[in-house]
């Protein structure tokens, strides 16, 4: 290999030692492939650093075509002849791409090809220079992936940047920010300016105050900024950033984020809600079926709520019972038709005006008709109607009064058998403009019975899964009886009645069900 550095003419040991420092200089680099070709593409010689780079040794590689470096497909394309045809006609090749081992394996290089000419311009070979930046190939790729991942993050982030660099006054934005701004990149005039100008008008100056302080100061800054879009659209975002330094330690340029937190804020404000209305339904329900006992241990009193298939809305069955002076006992049960806050509102209503008017002596007829004016009084429209069941054990437990409102009667259970009470009935509370004359039955229970009290969704489900049939009070009769004989107790009763029902109907039952049982046992069971 002949040293360009060589001069036409230069003979003597000056120009010997110059020849063979120059070879010694291309033997010894390892980092590159450099190597001379033929005319006809064939290697000519042979260095280190070619050895390392495609791993043959000189004497395999020596008169070999070097399109074998190629990868066979673009071998067969006709890539090598072409890179030799340009450096001939254009005196210099360069270019990227794969190329393959001794073993097989790749590795992407950067080749440089340059043509020899002779004084004469006839061509008598070419000089190869490949070196390996798989590594650097590497890289880009990483950087690339790294890039596009940071896209897709600020993307699902909603979260956008932006530099500004002091000296030039630019603002340059990602394309994320660009998004959030509702910006076209292709016209926005990318000063400092033109990037507030977005910004809403009462929070501007305090905006460009804080990004100004933090580049002149170099110091950090945060805030909560509102944005208008060109349509109109009203977004808030988190900004926080901070500052770059240049060499001399003087602040070049600030670093911001945006995130456009209006959705989760939104959110945030609906949970807030969420969380008020749960905790005002939860006092509603509350008011509207209170965790109840008696004192008298002769009598026991068992609840049960299930909440519809509507059970996001909050439902309107009270329940209650009272201790009275003398030592009778009253219950109630009821229902407002409808779910939501404004039909539990009127049963925790109803429920207060019950205890008043019980407190107060009053007979059922009058009672009712009490509650029938607090309905009519407090219902937010004339289409709401209560049913309620009022019941009032004697003293001596041995007789119960009952009066209803549309409600359906209760289950009196003694001796083994089970029978709906007969009693009169009257319109449901709010139905008639006029009151009505409600009339209570009074019942000889005896010494042992149970008194079961139910909203109708107890018996408005489905007979069978799929049935047209309505569960009704005839097979509730008949569903208490079986639970008599398999059931532990007043729990294991209304329990197994609540499953049968349940399962009878094949999923949740679509209205809300409220029971109150009351079970006055025989001595010592």
């Amino acid at each position: 290999m002949t040293s360009p550095g060589v001069a036409a003419g230069q003979t003597g040991g000056a120009a010997q030692v110059t020849a063979e420092q120059f070879r010694l200089l291309v033997e010894g680099v390892k980092d590159y492939a450099i190597f001379l070709l033929d005319p006809e593409g064939r290697v000519a010689s042979w260095n280190a650093g070619a050895e390392r780079i495609k791993g043959y040794r000189a004497a395999e590689i020596l008169g070999q075509h070097y399109g074998r470096f190629f990868e066979p497909h673009d071998a067969a394309a006709g890539k090598p002849a072409r890179a030799l045809a340009r450096a001939a006609r254009e005196g210099r090749y360069a270019g990227r791409g794969w190329r393959v081992r001794k073993d097989g394996s790749r590795f992407y290089a950067h080749v440089t090809i340059n043509a020899l000419f002779d004084e004469t311009g006839q061509l008598k070979g070419f000089a190869k220079i490949t070196r390996d930046v798989t590594a650097d190939q590497e890289a880009e790729r990483t950087l690339r992936e790294r890039e596009h991942q940071l896209v897709e993050a600020q993307a699902v982030a909603q979260m956008g940047s932006f530099e500004w660099d002091l000296t030039t006054d630019q603002v340059a934005c990602s394309a994320e920010l660009y998004r959030i701004y509702g910006l076209d990149p292709d016209t926005f005039a990318g000063t400092f300016a033109a990037f507030l100008r977005p910004v809403h008008p009462d929070d501007r100056a305090v905006v460009a105050n804080a990004i100004r302080r933090a580049g002149r100061e170099g110091t950090p800054f945060r805030m909560q900024v509102r944005i208008v879009r060109p349509d109109g659209d009203l977004r808030l975002l988190s900004s926080w950033g901070d500052v770059v330094r240049d060499e001399r330690g003087q602040p070049s340029r600030v670093l911001g984020v945006c995130q456009d937190v209006t959705a989760s804020l939104q959110r945030e404000e609906q949970l807030a809600e969420a969380r008020a209305q749960a905790e005002l339904s939860r006092r509603l329900q509350n008011g509207l079926l209170p965790s109840l006992s008696l004192r008298d241990p002769a009598l026991l009193l068992r609840t049960r709520y299930r909440a519809g298939q509507e059970r996001a809305l909050l439902g309107a069955d009270f329940f209650d019972a009272l201790e009275l002076s003398d030592g009778s006992v009253a219950l109630l049960i009821g229902d407002v038709a409808g779910h939501g806050p404004d039909e539990a509102a009127v049963g925790v209503a109803l429920r207060a005006a019950w205890r008043a008017l019980v407190l107060a002596g009053h007979d059922p007829g009058d009672l009712l008709d009490g509650l029938d004016k607090v309905l009519v009084h407090d219902r937010p429209s004339e289409e709401m109607f209560t049913t309620v069941c009022c019941a009032w054990i004697s003293p001596d437990r041995g007789r119960v009064t009952v009066a209803l409102a549309g409600h359906p009667p209760p289950l009196l259970v003694r001796a083994g058998a089970v029978q709906a009470v007969d009693v009169p009935g009257g319109p449901a509370l709010g139905v008639l403009d006029d009151g009505y004359p409600w009339e209570a039955g009074v019942l000889e229970v005896g010494d042992a019975w149970t008194l079961l009290c139910y909203t109708d969704g107890l018996i408005e489900g489905r007979l069978a899964p799929g049935a047209v049939e309505r569960f009704g009070i005839g097979e509730l009769v008949e569903v208490v009886r079986g639970q008599l004989a398999v059931a532990a107790g007043l729990d294991g009763l209304l329990d197994g009645l609540l499953g049968v029902v349940q399962a009878a109907n094949g999923a949740d039952l679509s209205d809300d069900v409220a029971i109150l049982c009351v079970s006055h046992p025989e001595p010592g069971r």
